[in-house]
């Protein structure tokens, strides 16, 4: 008996039913992931066109491994990462704990294969970032499919709000930054897979995350903060699949990946996180009592720590006054006599109780203030120093739990007070991404970066004397004809490193660069009193050592032909003798000023000196002569006029006018 077959009834033209063929290109996955990409990238594409920055030096242009490309991969992964750029594995323990970082110099390497210059390195910068976001609303967006009742933007929302946040900046703009981006992207890729392998049962998916948290981990060492992420996302985030601690099994992989690159860095660096060095640039826990640096009290330690991490949070929700330095004593030394400590510690305490008294109720909310306090912990100077007090780049892996939070909040808030609350979160989101292109030019180069952030924040030490050395370099490369109508670089930078030195008065550093401030305003004795107090700093300074001699002869040079003092031109000059013998310059101007104050027989000595240290110089060679000449010794004079013209034809007519 033949089947009837049946009509379905189509529906009506104006039907309100929504197919997935109908559905609005912006609620659909390819249209979302495909707009927070090229968001993400195109926050930073006035970035392109700019140079090397900040630490770029050390991971790139000067780094003689990455220099190398494919060649030196090897080197970059079995030596820490200062010893490209220092060529010292002494070097390692610059900072408490060392750092070992291969990945990114990798890349860069790889990258130098290709084509050098910046633009590439720019480029791949925003490009990774992007895919950062994509992967972190994935996740999100997977997550977000196991809570009901929550609306279809929460993943593309809090996703958005991380890429546009201003704080994103140095990590992106600067090229030494993918190490933060490859970090937290392997860290969130992997909460992604273990996730999904342990909804789907399929063991695969978690070796898969496995080996990206391992590769976030060479990139920086904070990924490894989510070893306290991965499994509370397995028990929060519930859909099917493995139910309860059944689910832990799919975190073992990365367990045990996490075992191995410790295992891995303690043999390349060593285990132990070192004690912090007796410098304040690299341990900002120091105070200076009868001229020596000693250690902080416990009390005002951890009180300026708490005022730090409230210094974060500010910094989270109003991203204003942004600055790439945060080195002594941009944040003081601060007591419990002040109100920021306490709310630091509170404000705090306060995230982590809610946190664990709502986390069945608000699990994205609790979720979010996970992610911010395990991955601020490594970085807070809380349990051990980091080298520094603060720095924005430490806040781009707990922005992720600050954005999953405020969404999490904003979400609740728009149920309780209307749906007009949601509408909040694109305002931020163009703030936000407004203040991000407005802060990339800052990163253009080095003169651009530290002199405009030097205003904003003048109580570095290390920014102020950064941008003093960068207004010193700029004035160096003037063309000579340009360089009297910019001595204001040159005041400007005296002006940044004085206040370096009064910040840091041991700042060996600054008082080098003020030295060579001073030597080119012509302030001689300003300039040989600042490198006499580096050398005794540090009497084997020799950039110290070498511009001491350099400003004794000018000021020797100076006092004889312009001022006409031949005792304080002897002074100059024969302590420039006692610190290089055989330095030619000095030589020949002591040549000169015992010549013209009659001292023949010591002209005649200095002149030979000096040819001896240039003997096949045809101008050392013809003063030696002159001054035979002078002594009597015509036929001595003679010789060494030969030999003159014989290196350089023409000097007799040039010296002797005929």
């Amino acid at each position: 008996m033949a089947k009837q077959s049946k009509k379905k009834k189509a529906p009506a033209k104006n039907s309100s039913i929504v197919t997935p063929t109908t559905q609005a290109w912006y609620r659909s996955l390819k249209g979302q992931t495909g707009l927070l990409f090229v968001f993400a990238v195109l926050l930073y594409a006035n970035t392109f066109g700019h140079d090397y920055a900040l630490d770029d030096a050390i991971v790139i242009t000067d780094n003689v491994i990455v220099q190398k490309g494919v060649s030196g991969l090897g080197e970059l992964f079995s030596h820490d990462t200062f010893y490209g750029f220092f060529q010292d594995d002494g070097k390692a323990g610059l900072v408490a704990g060392g750092r070992y970082r291969p990945l990114t110099p990798a890349m860069f390497a790889l990258e130098q294969e290709i084509g050098g210059g910046p633009f590439l390195h720019h480029l791949l910068n925003a490009l990774w970032y992007g895919g950062l976001i994509v992967v972190i609303f994935l996740l999100l967006r997977d997550l977000a499919k196991t809570r009901e009742n929550l609306p279809w933007w929460f993943a593309l929302a809090a996703a958005a709000l991380f890429a546009a946040h201003p704080l994103h900046t140095e990590a992106v703009a600067n090229i030494k930054g993918r190490d933060e981006i490859v970090a937290l992207l392997g860290a969130v890729a992997a909460t992604w897979l273990v996730w999904r392998a342990a909804e789907r049962e399929h063991f695969m998916g978690a070796l898969a995350g496995a080996v990206c948290f391992f590769l976030g981990c060479l990139a920086k060492e904070n990924a490894i903060t989510f070893l306290a992420v991965i499994p509370a996302v397995l028990l929060l985030f519930q859909a099917q699949g493995k139910k309860g601690m059944g689910r832990m099994t799919y975190f073992m992989p990365v367990l045990g990946m996490a075992v191995v690159f410790l295992a891995l860095r303690s043999s390349i660096i060593g285990l132990s996180l070192g004690d912090p060095v007796n410098e304040l640039l690299n341990n900002p826990f120091l105070e200076l009592k009868n001229g020596q640096w000693v250690d902080l009290s416990a009390g005002d330690r951890l009180a300026t720590v708490m005022h730090t991490i409230f210094e974060y949070l500010r910094l989270l929700f109003v991203p204003t006054g942004l600055v790439h330095d945060y080195y002594p004593r941009a944040i003081p030394v601060m007591s419990w006599g002040s109100i920021t400590p306490w709310l630091g510690l509170g404000l705090h305490v306060l995230l982590a109780g809610l946190a664990a008294w709502k986390w069945r109720t608000h699990r994205f909310a609790a979720l979010g203030v996970l992610i911010y306090l395990a991955s601020l912990s490594i970085v807070s100077n809380v349990f051990f120093s980091v080298g520094t007090n603060m720095s924005e780049r430490f806040l781009f892996m707990p922005s992720l739990g600050w954005a999953i939070a405020v969404t999490a909040a904003i979400v609740w808030a728009s149920r309780k007070y209307g749906d007009k609350v949601a509408y909040l979160l694109p305002a931020v989101v163009l703030v936000f991404g407004l203040l991000t292109i407005l802060r990339n030019p800052v990163w253009k180069d080095n003169f651009t970066l530290f002199t405009t952030d030097v205003l904003k924040q003048p109580n570095s030490a290390k920014l102020l004397n950064a941008a003093g050395g960068v207004r010193v370099d700029r004035y160096q490369s003037l063309p000579e004809t340009s360089q009297p109508a910019n001595q204001r670089l040159l005041t400007d930078a005296r002006q940044n490193l004085t206040r370096a030195v009064e910040i840091h008065p041991t700042y060996r550093n600054a008082y080098l660069l003020r030295g060579n401030a001073n030597l080119l305003l012509k302030d001689y004795d300003a300039a040989i009193a600042d490198y006499d107090f580096a050398l005794e700093l540090d009497g084997g300074y020799q950039p110290a050592v070498d511009n001491l001699l350099i400003g004794l002869t000018a000021a020797g040079k100076a006092a004889g032909e312009e001022r006409n003092d031949l005792n304080a031109a002897f002074r100059y000059l024969r302590r420039a003798e006692q610190l290089k013998p055989d330095d030619y310059e000095t030589l020949r101007l002591l040549g000169v000023a015992s010549g013209v104050s009659g001292q023949m027989e010591a002209a005649l000595n200095y002149f030979r000196r000096a040819a001896a240290v240039r003997p096949n110089d045809a101008d050392a060679l013809w003063n030696y002569g002159t001054a035979l000449y002078n002594a009597g010794q015509v036929d001595a004079a003679q010789q060494q006029f030969n030999k003159a013209e014989a290196i350089k034809p023409g000097i007799r007519a040039e010296r002797t006018g005929g």
